[in-house]
């Protein structure tokens, strides 16, 4: 029998309010008592923008053609956040059923389209990707900077390795602006509203299997034609 035979598919409404309620309360009670948010978003932002300062600084004599890497890097790492968005976090994989797990029916039960604010800080634990993701991401990345490196391409190398580590931040940042309590200051600046309602648009569970993948800059959204049409009608308000 196949591994996901026993998983329903995801929700296309949402839950009620009694139902998401008693969901985040569940998942708030399930946090361990050493969890700090502001140790677990530390951890992200210390460890990956020590990696990006240590990559600049290592750089010597950069040619034009070598700092080209920066978009190409950009690019490639918005196609990968929008293609593990969309089959990974979106559809079970038996590879790594955990990241599915903890996003569709938690993530985007409790966060919807007209409610994306954290009550607490501490949802930041349902928010943030855990502390180690961006180790896992350095320890993917890293090999192939040792490679350019190894060729002769050691400025390639590490502006592959602070741009690839860098965007993981980045995700990490932005993500969190979308969800910050109600009234936020970060939260009104003009870019990350915009940003926030392109995000929001994919809290829509009509919506969320289909639109709206990229979490940074909807770059590969539009490239694919997964952006979420502005005047697209939202079919029904009820929730079970």
């Amino acid at each position: 029998m196949s591994a996901t035979a026993n998983v329903p598919p995801p929700r296309t409404e949402p839950l009620d309010e009694t139902r998401r309620v008693q969901l985040l309360e569940r998942e708030l009670a399930a946090i361990p008592r050493w969890y700090s948010p502001w140790g677990h978003l530390a951890v992200t932002s210390v460890f990956g923008l020590g990696m990006v300062v240590a990559s600049l600084v290592l750089l010597r004599d950069v040619t034009l053609d070598a700092w080209l890497t920066v978009p190409v890097a950009f690019v490639l790492a918005n196609a990968t956040e929008w293609w593990a968005h969309k089959h990974l976090l979106h559809h079970r994989s038996p590879l790594a059923p955990v990241l599915y797990d903890r996003h569709t029916p938690v993530h985007h039960l409790i966060y919807l389209e007209g409610d994306m604010a954290m009550a607490s800080w501490k949802e930041m634990r349902l928010v943030l990707i855990p502390a180690y993701g961006i180790m896992l991401v350095a320890l993917g990345t890293g090999p192939v900077a040792a490679l350019l490196w190894w060729l002769g391409w050691p400025n390639v190398g590490l502006l592959w390795l602070a741009t690839t580590v860098g965007y993981v931040v980045l995700y990490e940042w932005l993500h969190l602006c979308y969800h910050l309590p109600a009234g936020h200051l970060l939260g009104r600046l003009g870019l990350i509203r915009r940003l926030a309602r392109h995000h929001a648009t994919h809290h829509d569970p009509r919506k969320m299997q289909r639109y709206n993948f990229n979490v940074t800059v909807p770059l590969w959204d539009l490239v694919r034609g997964t952006m979420a049409p502005e005047d697209e009608a939202t079919a029904g308000d009820g929730v079970v």
